[in-house]
């Protein structure tokens, strides 16, 4: 049941109030409570391997004897060799299976709309409920889908059945072939029960207009603003008109609110509509970049009437990108050289079956070597990667799955398909600067690219090209995007490249670094990665990477140590926790050193790895070298993966002629329950901003005006924050106000610095709120005498040459004082404000009581005149 509370919000032109609701489901502060919930299905599935025609998606049929696995889930572990298969690039046999996957699901008791959500799936998915079709999804394995399952569930539990088919489609990209890259198998990523009211958000990938996007038109780094748009797609699937409101709030990072935006519509029955929202961020704006990746939250509420029914939110970087042909790629103003690596989401045995946690490794690992740009080769990757990036810094060039092949127009279908997905999906990570315009390999699809560009605009496009497939160029797309394994000779050197692949040797740095249109270089490649490219006598065919698989980049080629004498166990914790949700993993990595304390680089040596403790060893005893291990690159890895019970996992690696080595790391309980384990507060403070002068002052644009008369002791009503009241008094009766109608200044905020009042009396003169309710406040109050700068054009020049009030001798510095506080600012002056903004004083005191709070201000060396041009006054924490 929902439980309205109300405040009020500032919108466009009025005051307006709404009602949210907060309950009592330990949401943290601010955060509203909503009829969308949103379960995490990872845990207790029941899997079965093959019979593709079998009819396992029965309601009662008897699955007991299947294997109960959690997801991420690959159809079959993978040693390093592929398992011995001697399959060619097109992969006609290797993973080409289905499996079956059963769960049951549980239904609120009045469930309005049910959803299931998947991140990814390999990769043609049926989905029956209840022992019924609901739908296929066949689009491909790297991009997200749902089914509506609203009109196949019943209050309670249900039954779901999948059929994951990896099998051979020659109209699913990247087949048919051939592919540089193992496309693995099974229900690879997330899986959520998404319900939601009537009235609700859509899902982003749902069509063009649909979910949220959030855009940033204009960014301006040199004076801290930034113009946001919001685009947001509700839909009414009630039988009955719907009176919608939807209040979108940018969040900072420490939770306070820095825009409001606030719309209503009426939405028709089975309607959808999109809200276009704009507004900005004008003072205290944080930019994104790889130094510093500060993120906003975009928290988009949805009201029926006065009733809160859903709540989103997305990720926003505020920052610019540019190009200029004398600095290169510009990253907020300021030229940036990208430098990074291709990344495949292979792991060792578990294929593409990544946690979230080990995408955010890869991209941890990425930073600390000093990279900020990741190429997410050669299909869309995991959000949580996205996630990692937009966090770390990281820069994103993502491209749509293909390899090298062309294929037939359903093909292309569902390519096109498949890039508009990849779009919708993370189009406001601002980690993503290029989307791949084209074919691996083939360069420039133009069908791709107008594709992308109508679906985002802000973002550029990359060619995809390499010469050995014929020389191309960059054609449509905005940037020329080519393989630099030993020189170019196919680019004109008058447009801007990315080598999208290449050596990152010192040379190629060097060559890059030197020339402002070579923007980048991202090498081939951040990890070994499993390909059928090398011959299967080969043991371990993981091919390439500066670190080897296991994410263990190892001793520089040209190390020495002696012989070893001890062995280093580590658990790489890194940044990260430990779910217990029997699929996380944390990789333990033993390394050999010699009595100096060098790695030893190389040795036949093998470790054997042991768990006491709810966790176990991926592939032990089933993968021939998942247990004991050899070294690679001078580290003996091993997946430890968390069983479903936290607790306390103690890992042991032994080696005969060695002291073994312990380990422990303890994994934390799993919430399935996404919203509340991933909501942050949000505090929603009420600000007013008051604007002082005479009557014909120009009023600073969104604040409250204030109108004086001279020599009379001032008082303004005012509605926000529960109404309260403002009283201008001198400090004797010696004390006279001059109030100032309209004098031009320039600077931010030059209405408000312009007019004022100015008051002289040797006891100064206080500000009183009384009203104030009970709680903590900031006021800022501004300080600048001000001086005309208007010319002859100006029709006030006339008027201001009988006034005389910017010629009374003004204060230097003003001390402010409170019951609590003692402070002082130092008063500016002139026609136009200094770089670093007018005389401000900033004072926090708290209402315990009904007593008027006083602020009072004096000329800290004698009794000049005292100018107060406006304040602002907040609620705080």
């Amino acid at each position: 049941m929902r439980r309205p509370s109300h405040f009020y919000l500032l919108s466009l032109f009025a005051f307006c109030s709404v009602n949210l609701a907060f309950g009592d489901s330990n949401l943290p502060d601010g955060f509203p409570e909503s009829d969308r919930s949103k379960t995490s299905l990872t845990t207790s599935w029941m899997f079965h391997l093959g019979d593709p025609n079998a009819a396992f998606h029965i309601a009662d049929l008897d699955d007991s004897v299947w294997e109960e696995v959690s997801i991420p889930h690959t159809l079959k572990l993978t040693d390093l060799n592929l398992d011995g298969c001697d399959d060619d690039k097109t992969q006609p046999t290797f993973h080409r299976d289905v499996g079956w996957y059963r769960r049951t699901i549980e239904v609120s008791q009045n469930p309005d709309k049910v959803f299931l959500e998947f991140e990814g799936a390999h990769q043609v998915t049926d989905l029956w409920v209840n022992g019924k079709h609901v739908g296929q999804h066949s689009i491909g394995g790297y991009t997200p889908f749902h089914f509506d399952i609203t009109g196949f569930v019943e209050p309670g539990e249900n039954q779901v059945a999948l059929r994951v088919d990896n099998r051979r489609h020659d109209d699913v990209p990247p087949d048919p072939g051939p592919f540089d890259y193992v496309k693995f198998s099974g229900l690879y990523r997330d899986v959520y029960l998404v319900e939601t009211a009537p009235l609700h958000v859509t899902f982003p990938w749902e069509d063009f207009y649909a979910g949220v996007f959030v855009t940033t038109p204009t960014v301006d780094p040199l004076n801290g603003n930034a113009t946001i748009a919001v685009r947001t797609t509700v839909r009414n699937e009630d039988q009955q008109p719907k009176q919608c409101s939807l209040l979108t709030r940018v969040i900072d990072r420490a939770g306070i609110v820095v825009l409001r935006l606030l719309d209503q519509a009426s939405i028709k029955p089975g309607a959808d509509h999109t809200f276009n929202q704009c507004g900005g961020i004008e003072e205290n704006l944080h930019l994104w970049s790889c130094d510093d990746p500060y993120l906003y939250r975009v928290n988009t509420t949805v009201l029926d009437g006065d009733a809160v029914v859903d709540c989103v939110e997305n990720p926003l970087g505020v920052r610019s990108i540019a190009l200029s042909k004398e600095e290169g790629f510009l990253l907020n103003g300021k030229p940036v050289q990208m430098l990074g690596a291709n990344r495949h989401q292979h792991y060792p045995y578990i294929g593409d079956a990544v946690p979230n946690s080990l995408h955010f490794k890869d991209m941890l690992q990425f930073k600390q070597q000093g990279k900020n740009i990741v190429r997410t080769a050669h299909y869309p990757q995991d959000n949580a990667l996205l996630d990692a990036c937009d966090e770390l810094g990281i820069l994103v060039y993502e491209e749509a799955p293909t390899w090298i092949s062309i294929g037939n127009d359903a093909w292309f279908d569902n390519l096109e398909k498949a890039a508009r997905r990849m779009v919708r999906n993370h189009r406001n990570h601002p980690s993503v600067i290029v989307w791949g315009g084209g074919i691996n390999h083939r360069g420039y699809v133009p069908r791709l690219h107008y594709a992308v560009k109508q679906e985002d605009p802000t973002r550029w496009t990359g060619s995809n090209n390499s010469e050995w497939t014929g020389i191309q160029n960059s054609g449509v797309c905005d940037l020329f995007t080519n393989m630099d394994y030993g020189g170019i000779n196919d680019w004109s050197g008058n447009e801007y490249l990315i080598a999208m692949e290449g050596k990152a040797n010192p040379s190629s740095i060097e060559k890059y670094a030197s020339d402002p249109l070579r923007l980048g270089l991202i090498s081939w490649t951040a990890h070994a990665y499993y390909t059928f490219h090398i011959d299967a006598d080969n043991w371990n065919r993981m091919r390439s990477g500066s670190m080897d698989g296991f994410r263990n980049q190892g001793p520089p080629r040209d190390a020495t140590s002696g012989d070893p004498v001890e062995m280093k166990l580590n658990l790489d914790m890194d940044g990260r926790s430990l779910q217990a949700d029997g699929s996380d993993i944390v990789m333990a990595y033993t390394r050999f050193v010699d009595g100096d304390g060098n790695i030893v680089p190389k040795s036949d040596l093998k470790v054997q790895y042991t768990v006491a403790g709810p966790a176990s060893i991926v592939g032990d005893k089933t993968l021939k070298g998942a247990n004991p291990v050899s070294l690679s690159r001078g580290a003996a890895a091993a997946l430890i993966r968390a069983s479903l019970t936290p607790g306390t996992i103690t890992v042991r690696a032994e080696c005969p002629g060695f002291k073994p080595v312990e380990a422990s790391v303890k994994s934390v309980r799993f919430n399935p329950n996404r919203i509340l384990a991933t909501a942050r507060p949000i505090y929603d403070l009420e600000r007013v901003r008051v604007d002082m002068g005479e009557v014909g002052q120009l009023v600073q644009f969104d604040w409250t005006p204030w109108f004086g008369e001279s020599n009379k002791d001032a008082s303004i009503d005012l509605p926000n924050m529960g109404g309260f009241n403002v009283t201008l008094r001198c400090g004797s009766e010696e004390g006279i106000t001059r109030w100032l109608g309209e004098m031009n200044v320039k600077g931010y905020h030059g209405f408000v610095m312009g007019e004022g009042v100015c008051v002289v009396d040797p006891a100064g003169f206080k500000l009183e709120f009384e009203g104030l309710a009970k709680g903590r406040y900031s006021l800022k109050t501004f300080h600048h005498a001000p001086s005309s700068n208007t010319n002859s054009m100006d029709p006030n020049r006339e008027r201001l040459k009988t006034l005389n009030i910017y010629q009374i001798p003004v204060a230097h510095s003003v001390a402010v004082h409170t019951v609590d506080v003692d402070t002082s600012v130092e008063m500016t002056n002139g026609k136009q404000l200094p770089d670093s903004g007018p005389g401000t004083a900033v004072i926090e005191f708290e209402v315990r009581g009904d007593a008027p709070v006083a602020v009072r201000f004096q000329d800290a060396d004698g009794a000049n005149g005292i100018w107060l041009n406006g304040f602002e006054l907040q609620e705080t924490r």
